[in-house]
């Protein structure tokens, strides 16, 4: 029989090392101190750590020795990234490990809570992805604003919005330009998004939320292997959704009164869509053509909007998902659950929970405000504590 700890899970490991970034099993073995060979069989299942390697594993990445102790379904979903292609394989990696987290943070939070229902109907009636043309796309971004009654007014918080949909939002710094978001189906039959704050503006936030909403609404179907074949097509389509979903044609139309910037800095303000992404609008509607497209993406140069940000983008706070926050923050206002109690219940260090769920950096560390219950004391009311002044009359003219 093996020695060392039988219950350890070894694609547990995987996954701890490519979310902290660490790359190959060579840089695990390197920090650990031990054989590249002997990461390579605690990954791969072929050998056990003993109790004090285990502990050295976990103190060095940062997560509980329980972490590796408890297996969960495999889930062959894959994940759909908002990314562009120099993209490592490693940053991709660490965020699919990520996701997996959020997953695992809000099985702990769905013990306690109710989560809003899953509300994402199947709007494909059988069409293949492969086979989906841009009007298809266009009408099913209208059938699902009639279906959430949105009629044709802007969405004015995308990430909120997908969370009162049912999918698990969250917000991190990914270390990245290169990546500003990731989504799946999970196998408990929720979708789950992870969103980048590096470099990130309102406008982009909401267009990064709706194009990932795009791969969960057209996208459930695919595999991980017709992702990678189809890569450039799929992120077509998720963009198409996304332009689509934000700036309604029919409505987008009709209130475009001018082909200048001037006059998209001020749809901004009404439909929060990027002036970048309403002139792509403009020209997949053919409102303009290429050579003004052109014209309009030379002028948003010229006023520095590619390198120092769009007007509105300083002033608007960044969205922030606040489904895991509420639960959280509720069962300990309202004691239901201590801190370290609910910490318990969690597969990760307070760090990473505080991360993916949205919580102030140390809120497990800080102290619970002490609940004050007033006594019933009546208040004597102004004429009973004035019984004995004397009313003086003024004249008024």
């Amino acid at each position: 029989m093996r020695s060392g700890i039988q219950r350890f899970v070894g694609s547990k490991l995987t996954e701890v090392r490519q979310a902290r970034g660490i790359t190959s099993r060579k840089a695990l073995a390197d920090i650990l101190q031990c054989a590249p060979s002997t990461v390579q069989r605690w990954e791969e299942g072929d050998s056990f750590p003993e109790a004090q390697a285990l502990n050295k594993i976990s103190t060095v990445l940062s997560v509980p020795e329980d972490f590796f102790l408890n297996s969960r379904s495999e889930n062959s979903n894959p994940s759909f990234f908002r990314s562009f292609a120099a993209a490592l394989n490693s940053e991709r990696l660490a965020q699919k490990a990520r996701l997996r987290w959020l997953e695992d943070v809000t099985a702990v939070a769905e013990h306690y809570a109710f989560l809003p229902e899953v509300d994402i109907p199947n709007v494909l009636n059988g069409l293949n992805f492969k086979s989906l043309r841009d009007e298809d796309i266009e009408q099913i971004s209208c059938e699902l604003r009639n279906h959430w009654g949105l009629g044709l007014r802007p969405i004015l918080n995308m990430v909120n919005f997908v969370e009162d949909i049912g999918i698990v939002v969250a917000a991190e710094q990914m270390g990245t330009s290169r990546l500003d978001g990731l989504s799946r189906w999970s196998h408990d039959g929720r979708p789950y998004m992870l969103l980048a704050s590096d470099k990130q503006s309102f406008a982009r936030r909401q267009f990064d939320a709706a194009h990932e909403l795009g791969h969960i609404i057209l996208h459930r179907q695919v595999t991980e292997i017709e992702f990678k074949n189809h890569f450039k097509l799929i992120e077509e389509q998720a963009n198409r959704f996304a332009s689509a979903l934000l700036l309604p044609a029919s409505q987008f139309v009709l209130e475009v009164n001018s082909n200048e910037i001037w006059e998209l800095e001020r749809l901004k303000v009404r439909w929060k869509v990027s002036i970048k992404a309403q002139i792509m609008r403009l020209k997949s509607l053919d409102l303009i053509n290429q050579k003004n497209a052109q014209r309009l993406f030379k002028i948003y140069s010229s006023k520095g909007y590619s390198s120092n940000g769009e007007p509105y983008d300083d002033a608007w706070p960044l969205q922030k998902p606040n489904l895991l926050m509420d639960i959280f923050t509720a069962l300990v206002d309202q004691n239901q659950l201590s801190k370290d109690a609910l910490l318990h219940d969690m597969p990760l260090h307070s760090n990473d929970v505080e991360s993916l769920a949205g919580l102030p950096t140390g809120w497990f560390e800080r102290e619970v405000a002490r609940t004050i219950e007033f006594k019933g004391v009546k208040r004597q009311s102004v004429e009973s504590k004035q019984t004995n002044a004397e009313i003086i009359h003024l004249n008024r003219k």
